[in-house]
Parts: C-alpha cells; sequence; structure tokens
C-alpha cells in the first residue's frame, strides 16, 4: 500500500516531481497517473524515467492503486487503433495480466478459440511475452495465424470465424516509447494489469485473469468504472498453495488445480465466488500436467486439445471458455458452460474456427 499520502505535486508538474514523490511511499491521482502516462505514449519521458515509474509502482506493497490503474488505462484508451465492431454485437475477451510465472500453455488462447465455437464473439487482445514462455501472440503465430494484418482482415475474421486477434503493437503504437524499457527490465509492471482493460474493439464483456489474489476486487471495479457490464476476474490456486497468497502464487485463470477466487461484475454489482474443479465434475490436476518449456509446446497442446484430445489441458481449457459463455451471456453458469464447451470441441467446431481464423488471416 501507499504511505497514506496523496502525491501533493502539480499535475503542470514535470515527470521527475511525480518521481520523488513516488519514492517517498505516495500514491498518484488518477490526473497525475494521466499526465505522466500521457507523456510517457507520447514519447516525452526518457527510459530512465519510465524505468523509475515502473520500479516505484510494482514495489510498492500491494502495486499500483486503483487510481493508477485508471488513469494509465485511461490515457492507453485514448491512444488506440480501434477494432469496428458490427452494430449490435456485444464481443468478449478472455485475458490475463500475465507476470504468475507459471509456465503453462495458453490457457485463454485456447479458452478464446472454444469459446468463438461455441457461439461468441471474440475479440482477443495480445501480445509477445514479456514473463512466460509462450505469450497469445507467439502460440497463435506458430499455429499459423498471421499476427499483423489491415482492418478489413480483422473485421472478416470476426465476422466469419467470431473471433480476431487483436496484436498489441499494431493497435497501441503509442507503447513503443516503453515497449524496449519492459524488454530490458523483464519483470511484470502496470502496463500487465491496464493491458487487459484496453481492448481495440472496446470490449465490455471480459473474462479476466490476474496475477494476485489480491487483485480480484480492485480490477473488477476498474472494469465496473470504465463501463464494463459482465465480467469475472480470476486468480486460482495451485495444488498445495494457500489461495490468497499475495505475489503471484497460483494463475492468472480459473483452474483445475486448486480453487479459484472470482470477483464478478454483473448489473453494476461485485461479488465475490470460490470455484473448486470437483464441484463441476472436473479432476484436480497438477501444475505439472499444464507446463511447457516452448512456445512450440504450447501450440502442440493447443492444437490437441481443440482436436478433441482428452485430459488436463482440456479441463482447465473448458472451464475458462464456460466463464467466457457466462459473461457472454449465453449460458447460465459454469455447469452449462462447460457442457457447451465440450460440444464445441467434440463437434469439431473449435478445431475449425482456428483453421478458418488461420486462413482468413492469411488472407
Amino acid at each position: 500500500m501507499c504511505s497514506g499520502l496523496e502525491s501533493t505535486v502539480d499535475t503542470s508538474s514535470d515527470i521527475r516531481s511525480l518521481l520523488a514523490e513516488l519514492a517517498q511511499g505516495a500514491c498518484l491521482s488518477r490526473d497525475q497517473t494521466r499526465q505522466v502516462f500521457g507523456a510517457i505514449m507520447t514519447g516525452q519521458a526518457e527510459d530512465a524515467q519510465i524505468g523509475a515509474l515502473l520500479m516505484a509502482l510494482q514495489s510498492r506493497p500491494g502495486g499500483p492503486v486503483l487510481d493508477e490503474i485508471i488513469g494509465a488505462a485511461q490515457v492507453m484508451r485514448q491512444h488506440v487503433r480501434p477494432i469496428t465492431v458490427p452494430e449490435g454485437v456485444e464481443v468478449i475477451d478472455v485475458v490475463g495480466t500475465g507476470g504468475d510465472h507459471s509456465r503453462t500453455f495458453n490457457i485463454s488462447t485456447t479458452a478464446a478459440m472454444i469459446a468463438a465455437a461455441a457461439g461468441a464473439a471474440v475479440v482477443k487482445h495480445g501480445n509477445r511475452s514479456v514473463t512466460s514462455k509462450s505469450g497469445s501472440s507467439q502460440v497463435l503465430e506458430a499455429l499459423g495465424v498471421k499476427l499483423e494484418v489491415d482492418d478489413a482482415t480483422l473485421e472478416k475474421c470476426l465476422a466469419e470465424a467470431r473471433i480476431c486477434f487483436a496484436y498489441a503493437p499494431v493497435h497501441h503504437p503509442a507503447m513503443k516509447h516503453v515497449a524496449h524499457v519492459r524488454k530490458q527490465i523483464g519483470f511484470r509492471t502496470i502496463f500487465n494489469l491496464v493491458g487487459p482493460l484496453t481492448n481495440p474493439a472496446g470490449a465490455r464483456r471480459q473474462v479476466i485473469g490476474v496475477y494476485d489474489n489480491a487483485l480480484t476486487e480492485p480490477f473488477a471495479q476498474a472494469l465496473l468504472e470504465m463501463g464494463s457490464v459482465h465480467a469475472m476476474v480470476v486468480h486460482g490456486a495451485t495444488h498445495g498453495s494457500p489461495d490468497n497468497t499475495r505475489g503471484g502464487s497460483g494463475l492468472d485463470e480459473i483452474t483445475t488445480t486448486g480453487p479459484t477466487h472470482i470477483t464478478t461484475l454483473h448489473e453494476g454489482r461485485l461479488e465475490h465466488i470460490r470455484v473448486h474443479p470437483q464441484d463441476l465434475g472436473l479432476p484436480q490436476a497438477t501444475i505439472a500436467d499444464l507446463q511447457v518449456d516452448s512456445v512450440e509446446e504450447s501450440a502442440q497442446m493447443v492444437y490437441a486439445v481443440l482436436a478433441g484430445e482428452s485430459g488436463p489441458a482440456r479441463h482447465i481449457a473448458c472451464l475458462n471458455a464456460a466463464a467466457a459463455l457466462v459473461v457472454a451471456d449465453l449460458v447460465e453458469d459454469l455447469k452449462e458452460g462447460l457442457a457447451r464447451a465440450a460440444e464445441a470441441i467434440d463437434s469439431r467446431q473449435a478445431l475449425a474456427t482456428l483453421n478458418m481464423l488461420i486462413e482468413l488471416s492469411n488472407g
């Protein structure tokens, strides 16, 4: 947490003044956060200043506070290259903050594909990984999906395959001013938190995994303030680890390795629930069942799930797809969502959806 002080630096002051107060343990107001991130996104901040800011926010006990997360996300939304969604279509996103260092295969990407095959309209937003073995863009590229495509291709993918991939460097060009700093420091930062809040299609329905159990409620509050209508913010425990451990223990997914803490947002209300895999008829897995050591291994596991292979990878992918179908308001609950996700795989529609996305993205 912060020192109990909000920064008193006027928002017209320079970045160095704000950094000095952060070094003393102060929090930034929403206006101050917009100021400093506005400077970053327009190339007015030096690399050393960016690195110092990211370190100050992340090393504080509890990490960035709600006003800092929302302020940064608002600036990123101002600089986004948007994706046009047909009128009347409500898109969803299934995304994690990353930074859990779990080495799991790309669960949310697999779940997004299954959800699209089951009837959801999905704009999957992602990037290359900074902290894991395989980011969403890397695994999709390994599977044959073309990442950098024009707007017409994205719209065609969404219309015909019911899923398109919003490659973050294309849709957040202002992030070029910070990308190399993030790569150099190599640890999770506030950008892991604000990225899922800045879907280029303006998705208001999301399943978002966070690396810290303590983040589920503030993250859901941020979604509420930023216009989301139905969302789940989730953190799953790995077997043998407490699900309330801070600092990244566990998964940024709904998991089958233990209980998952979920903060739901629906109809303007927040609610906390716990989900156990056994309650849904799923066997408990171990983290080793889900881990990979390379992009290629992750791509093989994603393909195997979509092609119908049974086992722990299928179970966890279907569980996260079920949550996606819930926030899309296509099913009432996770049990119904699991059945619909399994049907999408067993009917071969999930694999067909991947193949269609590959074909359409490559023109």
